[in-house]
């Protein structure tokens, strides 16, 4: 289990560059205060554990819907194997579209970003730190595909516990990112940035593929298992 974890926080955190588009700005939006090093750097991190937090408690839910749907099987697929392959086509679709390649449609993300942007406010008009975790908590609701293709790895685990960890390691990983973003080091130039980005697609279409791979209702029977899924990048 500490191994699948470590993981998909190494997925998370090589794939992390997609969340500094999709979250950065609320990132960002922390980080405009006037402050020092260090207290920026506390409220940067407990925005982000409250957006960890969300996400171990959604992937308790995927862990929990997937053991239900385990009991059921479709032309000889396993719900376990089915989760796996939309996974990986999610991925896929991310990342070309992170390259280019193709195009998402973007006006659910930005209607989803205006929906939650009002509570995001309200939430750090706050005083004290419950209002950046709060921020977190509610930034961890944001619609975002990298964070379906791991809620769908979580569903295949199969199991409440695992579905949590999958989607904590996945958080922890994309912690460095956001904390780099949040506090304010913008000093990359572009090239660098779309480097940064490349790499990062790179990786998300390596990983769909292996996750596909691992998926395949060809593959012997051990994929179909509760915990196959998560092992996707293994």
């Amino acid at each position: 289990m500490i191994a699948e974890a470590l993981t998909v926080t190494a997925g998370g955190f090589l794939s992390s560059a997609h969340c500094i588009g999709m979250c950065g700005g609320f990132a960002g939006a922390i980080g405009a205060a006037r402050a020092s090093f260090w207290p920026l750097f506390a409220r940067q991190l407990v925005y982000n554990l409250g957006r960890v937090f969300t996400y171990a408690f959604l992937g308790a839910l995927a862990g929990s819907a997937g053991l239900y749907l385990s009991r059921f099987t479709v032309l000889g697929v396993s719900p376990q194997q089915l989760l796996a392959l939309v996974a990986g086509v999610l991925m896929i679709a991310i990342g070309l579209a992170t390259l280019g390649v193709i195009r998402l449609p973007q006006r659910w993300a930005g209607a989803a970003g205006a929906f939650m942007a009002p509570f995001f406010s309200y939430f750090l008009s706050a005083r004290g730190w419950w209002g950046y975790f709060a921020a977190g908590l509610a930034n961890g609701f944001l619609p975002c595909g990298l964070v379906y293709a791991f809620l769908a790895l979580a569903a295949a685990s199969g199991d409440a516990d695992r579905g949590a960890i999958v989607m904590t390691g996945f958080g922890l990983g994309t912690i460095p990112a956001m904390l780099l973003v949040g506090c304010g080091a913008r000093f990359l130039s572009n090239v660098t940035r779309q480097r940064i980005f490349r790499f990062a697609a790179a990786f998300v279409l390596l990983l769909g593929g292996l996750t596909i791979y691992r998926g395949w209702p060809t593959r012997p029977a051990a994929c179909c298992e509760g915990q196959g899924a998560v092992r996707v990048a293994g």
